[in-house]
C-alpha cells in the first residue's frame, strides 16, 4: 500500500512540488518519496535567517552552485549581531545571482554589499535592502564597474546608508523600474527622480527635511510620508492615486493640488493643504487631529467612497462644531464615514453655533463617535455634532449616562418640528444588533459611566 502511494506521489511535476512546498510544514511531505525529497533539495526560493547556522547555508549553496541549480529567489534575513559569517554573503549573493536569481532580499545589518556588482546580473527583476551599512565600498568619481541593470522592474531601499552620488549613481543605473520604495535611509539631502522611463509607483518615507524633486509623467501611484517638507516639487500629471502623512508644507506643490486623472486620495495628519482640484476623484481619506481648512473641487457622482478620521483633541466650542461641518461640507456633499474620537462632551453655546450656520448640513452614510470618558449627561454637546451633520447610521461607543442622552436628543429631534432639518425616523440598536427600547431609563440599570456600544439608524428628511 505504501509502494503505491509513493508511485502517485512521484508522477507530480517538480513545479507542482516546490508550489506545495511554499506552504508551511509541507517541507515534511519530503520523506515521502525520493522524488518530494529532490524537490526539495533543488526548490527555487531560499530563504535564510543567519545566526549560528553560517556553515549550514554555506553547505546548501555550495550544492545550489556545484549543481547548478536553477534559484529564482534568495532571501537573506538578520545575523542576530553575528559578524563571523559577513564574508561569506558576497559568496551566497554572487551564487544566487549566477544560478539566475530574479528576486534578491537583503536584510542584514552592519554589512557592506557591492550593489553595482549585484546590478550587472542580467536576470534580476526584485531588489530590495533593508538596514546594510553601506552599499557600495568602491568610488564612483571614474564611473567604473557601473553598469545599468536594465531587467530590474522595482527597488527597495529601507534603513540603508548612501549618499547622494551613490544614490543618483545607482538611480541612473536602474532606468527600467516600475516601483521605487525609499524608506529612512541615512545620508541624503535630496532625491532626485528625473529620467526613469516607466515608473508607475513611488514611496517615499522619511524623518528629515529632505528636497525631493520628481518628474515623471509615468508615475500612477505616489506616496509621501515625512515629518516636514517644504521642499517638495513634484510634477505628475498622470497620477491616480496619492498618500500624504505627517508632514506640514507651505511649498507650491500642496497650497493648491490639481490633478486631473487623480482617483484615490489619502492624506494623514497633514497641513499646508488649502485646495485640492480632483474632477476625478473616486476615493478620499481623511485622519488628523485638526479640522483642516481644506477644500476639495470633485463630481460628486464620480465619488465612490469618502472617509473622515478626527481625534478631537482640541478644546471643544460652537467654533469647532461649525468648522466640522464646514470642513464636511468642503470635502464631499456625501460622506461615506465619518469618525470622531472625543475624551469628553463639553457644553456648546447653541446660540452662537445657530449664528454661524451658513452652509446646508452635510449627509453622512456612517457616523462613529466615540467619547471616552462621561460621568454626566451634555445635550448641547448632541445637539452641536447633529447639527454638523446628518448621519444615516450613528455608531456610539460611550458611558451609559450619555448614550442615554443621545436617546433622548433624538426622540426630542423626531417629535419637535421647531427644526428645519427633522428627524423623521429612529431605531436603536444594542452590539448585538437587538432593538433598545427607547425609553432611557431602562439604559440606567446598570453603572451610568460603564462604557457600551450602540448604533442607531435614522431617516433625515430637510423641509
Amino acid at each position: 500500500m505504501v509502494k503505491k502511494n509513493n508511485s502517485t506521489l512521484d508522477i507530480l511535476p517538480d513545479c507542482l512540488i516546490h508550489k506545495i512546498f511554499s506552504f508551511q510544514e509541507a517541507a515534511k511531505m519530503s520523506i515521502l518519496s525520493k522524488t518530494w525529497l529532490n524537490a526539495w533539495l533543488t526548490h527555487p526560493n531560499l530563504e535564510f535567517k543567519v545566526g549560528n547556522n553560517i556553515k549550514i547555508v554555506d553547505t546548501i549553496m555550495e550544492r545550489y552552485r556545484d549543481g547548478k541549480i536553477p534559484i529564482e529567489k534568495f532571501e537573506l534575513l538578520d545575523c542576530e549581531g553575528s559578524t563571523h559569517g559577513l564574508t561569506s554573503i558576497d559568496k551566497w549573493i554572487d551564487i544566487a545571482l549566477q544560478n539566475g536569481a530574479k528576486d534578491l532580499v537583503i536584510k542584514v545589518a552592519s554589512v557592506s554589499l557591492p550593489i553595482f556588482t549585484i546590478l550587472a546580473a542580467k536576470s534580476l527583476r526584485e531588489l530590495v535592502l533593508e538596514s546594510c551599512n553601506t552599499l557600495m565600498p568602491i568610488s564612483l568619481s571614474s564611473g567604473f564597474g557601473v553598469a545599468s541593470c536594465n531587467s530590474l522592474r522595482k527597488l527597495s531601499l529601507n534603513k540603508v546608508s548612501l549618499d547622494e552620488n551613490m544614490f543618483q549613481t545607482l538611480i541612473n543605473c536602474c532606468p527600467l523600474i516600475v516601483s521605487f520604495i525609499f524608506e529612512y535611509c541615512l545620508g541624503l539631502e535630496k532625491i532626485e527622480l528625473l529620467n526613469l522611463q516607466n515608473i508607475k509607483s513611488v514611496s517615499i518615507s522619511t524623518r528629515r527635511n529632505l528636497y525631493v524633486k520628481i518628474r515623471a509623467p509615468t508615475i500612477e501611484h505616489l506616496s509621501y510620508s515625512g515629518y516636514l517638507s517644504n521642499n517638495l516639487d513634484v510634477e505628475c500629471p498622470n497620477l491616480k492615486s496619492l498618500d500624504l502623512s505627517y508632514m506640514w508644507t507651505s511649498g507650491k506643490f500642496l497650497q493648491q493640488l490639481t490633478f486631473e486623472s487623480l482617483n484615490v486620495l489619502k492624506i494623514q495628519y497633514c497641513g499646508g493643504i488649502a485646495e485640492i482640484n480632483s474632477p476625478n476623484l473616486v476615493s478620499f481619506e481623511y485622519t488628523g487631529d485638526q479640522i483642516s481648512e481644506l477644500k476639495i473641487e470633485f463630481q460628486s457622482r464620480k465619488l465612490k467612497h469618502s472617509k473622515i478620521v478626527l481625534h478631537c483633541y482640541d478644546y471643544l466650542n460652537d467654533a469647532w462644531f461649525c468648522k466640522l461641518r464646514t470642513f464636511l461640507s468642503n470635502s464631499t456633499s456625501s460622506c461615506s464615514q465619518v469618525s470622531l474620537y472625543f475624551p469628553k462632551g463639553e457644553k456648546i453655546n447653541m446660540k452662537n453655533l445657530q449664528l454661524h450656520h451658513i452652509v446646508a448640513t452635510p449627509e453622512v452614510n456612517v457616523l462613529n463617535v466615540d467619547i471616552l470618558c462621561q460621568d454626566e449627561e451634555c445635550p448641547t454637546f448632541v445637539d452641536a455634532l447633529l447639527r454638523s451633520c446628518h448621519p444615516r447610521r450613528l455608531n456610539l461607543h460611550s458611558s451609559i449616562k450619555m448614550i442615554t442622552c443621545f436617546i433622548r436628543r433624538l426622540m426630542y429631534m423626531k417629535n419637535s418640528s421647531l427644526s428645519l432639518s427633522q428627524l423623521v425616523e429612529m431605531e436603536a440598536f444594542d452590539a448585538k444588533k437587538q432593538p433598545l427600547q427607547l425609553r432611557s431609563g431602562e439604559l440606567l440599570i446598570s453603572n451610568p459611566t460603564e462604557r457600551k456600544k450602540v448604533f442607531f439608524l435614522l431617516d433625515w428628511r430637510c423641509n
